[in-house]
């Protein structure tokens, strides 16, 4: 395996004893000093600078902009100090979608629930519906006899394919089925 180049041996920290005995944040604070020293004209030209000023803008405005502070709110915020008005998850007095029937009961039986008719099934439909069925029916069927695979999947296949065409063909468009020009054809 290799070692990781520690290169200070026996625990031993640079520049403890170089410096004196000088703390490295001296060190950095004397460094920055005098790096401020050495280039004060190029800091003085930067914060004169057109983008320094508008920066400088921004930050008084965001100041200014204080949204929300702790101090604006009351301690009844953050404890209910105040009586129950229904503020909470667990205060709702209304009706619960579960209370249908005597919310109902309350506002009056003018409420009649919906009746959908079927109505009368073309013959013709049906008929189409026997044949697709029978014809999806008749070729899983016909994977069970090998012998016959071939004549029952083509009758089969043939009657599926007529029936599933048939009812294509009969299929009423959403235009046919409108009763005014508003109608969207959206039903309940």
């Amino acid at each position: 395996m290799t070692d990781l180049n520690n290169t200070n041996d026996d625990e031993e920290r640079p520049n403890d004893e170089s410096d004196g005995g000088v703390s490295p944040s001296d060190n950095l604070d004397a460094a920055w000093a005098e790096f401020a020293n050495s280039h004060a004209d190029d800091l003085k030209a930067v914060e004169r600078s057109r983008s320094a000023k508008r920066f400088e803008k921004h930050a008084q405005r965001q100041e200014k902009e204080a949204l929300l502070s702790v101090n604006d709110l009351d301690q009844g915020t953050f404890v209910g100090d105040m009586p129950s008005t229904g503020r909470g998850p667990r205060d709702f007095t209304g009706s619960s979608w579960l209370d249908t029937d005597r919310v109902m009961d309350r506002y009056g039986e003018d409420f009649v629930p919906p009746n959908p008719k079927i109505g009368p099934v073309k013959l013709s439909k049906l008929v189409f519906w026997v044949l697709l069925v029978a014809g999806v029916i008749g070729i899983i069927a016909s994977v069970f006899m090998p012998a016959l695979a071939s004549i029952l999947g083509s009758i089969f296949g043939l009657c599926a394919l007529i029936g599933a065409a048939g009812l294509i063909v009969q299929h009423k468009g959403h235009s046919q089925t409108r009763t005014d020009e508003f109608d969207d054809g959206a039903r309940v």
